[in-house]
């Protein structure tokens, strides 16, 4: 197996590595870009601003020394999200986020919700942290929960960027890293490998094109997009299991991320959802659309 070192995905030919590891800092800073590109005009152009100014708090944290976890352990692979004891370095994260999105032009609920989490106590927070991650959304602030999970990618971006090549596992249809489903997948130039993009670490796994990402199964696959295609934006999804995957192809669009486009492309979510689909992966700014 080969690991790319932590630098991001590049388009194009070049690119062989089995799993790429993430940089902290490009992963937030080229998020906050794109939602920023992607924003004016749209739809929904005041929530992609909002979540630009939520990537641009994750990089100020992720910078930030306080907030780091540079000397905490590397747990072994794939990552226990769901028992890991976090300890303070995300809750420090998330404090810093809470601090830089206060400055930020909310609505009134998103207002309320980081004052609510300014005022929880540690083990509030490690609650809700747990239930994010073992799926269990049902009992959490869901107004909060795009906080909450900046600040737990924070950290786990932050332990994934440590990672050994020789402690990695094989790559499948969750992160080798962590464990967590895909937010959405990249199709590249040139050799047009496909690489998941983890919702949780962003971390990138190379996964054999015309294979389900939630099944394994290469029967009964179909492709939707918006009409034209001009974006480079398809659905692929499972007759197997009946759930769906966006795939964003960098040949067309070579500055798309995996999590910032999946915001901007809600409508083709509802179209999927109409046809009786529902998502193979999660995209953890969106809980309260669940």
């Amino acid at each position: 197996m080969k690991l790319g070192k932590p630098a991001g995905l590049k388009d194009g030919s070049e690119e062989t590595a089995d799993i790429i590891l993430p940089s902290p800092n490009r992963v937030f800073e080229k998020r906050s870009e794109r939602l920023r590109f992607l924003a004016p005009g749209h739809a929904v152009g005041a929530y992609l601003e909002a979540m630009a100014q939520l990537a641009q708090a994750q990089l100020v944290a992720a910078q930030a020394p306080s907030a780091g976890n540079g000397e905490a352990p590397v747990p072994v692979l794939p990552f226990d999200v769901c028992n890991h004891f976090y300890g303070e370095a995300w809750q420090k994260a998330l404090r810093l986020i809470i601090s830089e999105m206060q400055l930020a032009p909310l609505p009134e609920p998103s207002q309320a919700a980081l004052s609510r989490l300014g005022e929880a106590s540690p083990a509030m927070l490690e609650g809700s942290a747990h239930a994010i991650l073992s799926g269990n959304h049902g009992g959490i602030d869901l107004a909060a929960s795009p906080f909450l999970a900046a600040a737990l990618q924070v950290y786990w971006t932050g332990l994934a960027s440590r990672v050994q090549a020789a402690a990695t596992q094989q790559p499948a249809h969750s992160c080798p890293v962590c464990a967590s489903p895909p937010v959405a997948g990249l199709v590249l130039s040139g050799r047009k490998l496909r690489y998941l993009c983890c919702s949780l670490c962003a971390t990138h796994w190379c996964v054999p094109r015309l294979t389900c990402t939630s099944c394994g199964s290469t029967a009964d696959l179909s492709y939707f997009a918006f009409e034209g295609n001009a974006n480079g934006i398809k659905a692929e999804a499972c007759g197997h299991c009946s759930t769906y995957l966006k795939l964003f192809y960098l040949e067309s669009n070579p500055d798309a991320e995996a999590f910032a486009d999946d915001l901007a492309t809600l409508a083709l979510d509802l179209s999927m959802a109409e046809k009786g689909y529902s998502r193979s992966g999660i995209n953890l700014f969106l809980l309260s659309l669940e």
